[in-house]
């Protein structure tokens, strides 16, 4: 496409979005993980440390704070290296 043409944005960005877009559905396994340990692991098996003041309680605000920065995190950190390994092994 680049000898037709075609810019290195054009060639690229399906792959870097492909990439973006599997960091986000890796982010939202994450998110997903990080309920179910709340919900299986620390409500149920720590209740009693929790209770007892050994350990702090986690709550679904803290949740709720970490997940778009977990996302985020993920699609950014995933965009990153599809475009560095784009640029480094791609010659066009």
């Amino acid at each position: 496409m680049r000898l037709v043409g075609a810019s290195r944005w054009y060639t690229q960005l399906p792959f870097i979005l492909e990439a973006a877009l599997a960091g986000l559905i890796g982010a939202l396994l994450a998110v997903g993980g990080l309920v179910l340990t709340k919900v299986l692991f620390v409500d149920r098996t720590l209740s009693g440390p929790i209770k007892a003041g050994i350990i702090p309680p986690v709550d679904w605000g803290q949740i709720a704070l970490i997940s778009p920065i977990i996302a985020g995190a993920g699609v950014g950190l995933a965009g990153v290296a599809a475009y560095v390994t784009l640029r480094l092994y791609v010659r066009l």
